[in-house]
């Protein structure tokens, strides 16, 4: 069984005193259906799954916002009885039934004993409609995504190596052996990918072409997906943007680099529909002058990258025993499985509460331009830029006019190397000051918010 630290959020959702119908949001085949019944499964519950695929003769009942006259329709129809204090009531694919959401309010106002919990794959095109919405103030929210580096340590029962990235700590050293040893199993990693049914096959021994097969299936899948995302989609734009983005990544989006035959408006909005479904994330640009980013953010202004970095190196045609035996993590298009990495950790590093967002610096002038691949804020409210190099050597240029330009005491630079600290320093209006730089290896990107939050 793949264990995954959401049941840990399950677990104190379901037990706590005052609890809200919760809504897990998430792209397709992240695990979501499979995480609620492990937890049922690990906590002795009775689950009453309701696929609202399928037609449900208590349905039409939902229009008249009683709860207590729809627990006792699904009890009939489902010739059962369900005992709020052993049971977890989850409607499925809740997207085709839109009228469950207008009801989970008054589940939370008139019966909160009961425990409701809801998913949906394609639920973003149905809140996105303006006839619904989530019940704000009377619903609780949790976002999955795949697998983290850490979770698929766990997974491959690397226990004492989930443990020392947990307890790692800036300044420490790592020993030879542990670097190679994590170093191969992040490389394992970024063939493998995060998509859990990928990941189970790893686990029991199915061979890389299995894996292969698996992947391109899930691919196959969100294409197929397209269809159904609105009337007035564009499937074919949708598979057009899809296969190009993985050459796409860590690039400003201009959509002249995706088609030219469609016009801007179309380009955009069907990399809206793509966001909705979660199968990719928009990276804005911010300008960094203060905390919270998305306060600065740059609308037009964003890099774009998919949701699982297994899932690229199959659309990029790698071969996944090259990418196990190379030193580098990456020689493709100039780094950018590298900044997928990162950012695929850094945007699921979060409170699952909170829905996942990222931001980067640029500046752009002629003969002076600069970008920073990715911008996080501390709990201190501290504004750390990370610079992402695939190897081991790479310029610093932009980082350090950033540093400079917005007076930063710290900076992050992620590389295939152990942890170093650097002391520098750099010329100010008000003369000369210092700042630090951690230089650390990428199998610690999952850790990063830890350590900056740890700084003093």
């Amino acid at each position: 069984m793949l264990n995954r630290e959401g049941i840990k959020t399950l677990k104190n959702w379901y037990y706590k005193k005052l609890r809200k119908p919760l809504l897990i949001r998430g792209a397709r085949q992240v695990g979501k259906t499979t995480l609620i019944k492990m937890f049922t499964k690990m906590e002795n519950l009775d689950l009453i799954e309701i696929n609202c695929e399928k037609p449900w003769s208590f349905s039409p009942l939902l229009k008249n916002l009683d709860p207590v006259r729809v627990i006792e329709a699904i009890e009939f129809e489902m010739n059962i009885t369900i005992d709020p204090g052993k049971s977890l009531i989850f409607f499925d694919e809740v997207q085709n039934m839109p009228s469950v959401l207008k009801i989970l309010r008054y589940f939370y106002e008139e019966v909160p004993e009961y425990k409701i919990v809801t998913t949906g794959s394609l639920l973003e095109f149905v809140l996105d409609e303006p006839e619904f919405s989530v019940p704000v103030g009377r619903l609780e929210l949790m976002y999955l995504g795949p697998f983290s580096f850490e979770e698929f340590l766990l997974a491959a029962g690397e226990k004492s190596a989930f443990s020392f990235l947990q307890n790692y700590k800036i300044g420490a050293q790592i020993a030879e052996s542990y670097h190679r040893k994590l170093s191969s199993i992040l490389r394992t990693y970024i063939s493998v990918g995060g998509m859990p049914e990928v990941v189970n096959a790893y686990i029991n021994g199915h061979s890389m072409i299995e894996l292969e097969r698996i992947k391109n299936s899930i691919i196959d899948t969100f294409k197929l997906d397209f269809h159904k995302y609105k009337k007035n989609t564009n499937p074919k734009l949708l598979s057009i943007i899809f296969d190009s983005l993985p050459i796409q990544i860590g690039k400003k989006i201009k959509y002249s680099n995706i088609d030219r035959t469609y016009k801007s408006n179309e380009i955009g909005k069907s990399l809206y529909q793509l966001y909705l479904a979660r199968i990719i994330t928009k990276v804005y640009n911010t300008s960094c002058n203060g905390v919270p980013l998305a306060a600065e953010r740059k609308e037009n202004f964003f890099k774009c990258f998919l949701l699982d970095i297994g899932l690229i190196h199959t659309q990029l045609k790698l071969n996944p025993f090259e990418t196990s035996e190379t030193t580098e993590i990456n020689y493709i298009n100039k780094g950018a499985l590298s900044e997928q990495l990162i950012a695929q950790q850094l945007i699921f590093q979060h409170q699952d509460f909170q829905e996942p967002e990222l931001y980067y610096w640029a500046r752009e002038k002629k003969a002076a331009s600069a970008e920073v691949d990715f911008v996080i804020a501390d709990s201190k409210r501290r504004i750390i830029p990370i610079e992402v190099k695939s190897g081991s050597t790479g310029s610093m240029r932009s980082l350090q006019i950033m540093i400079t330009e917005k007076s930063l005491d710290h900076a992050v630079r992620f590389n295939s190397e152990p942890p170093t600290i650097f002391h520098e320093k750099r010329e100010t209006q008000l003369g000369e000051a210092q700042y630090n730089l951690y230089s650390l290896p990428h199998y610690l990107s999952g850790q990063i918010v830890r350590l900056v939050n740890e700084l003093d």
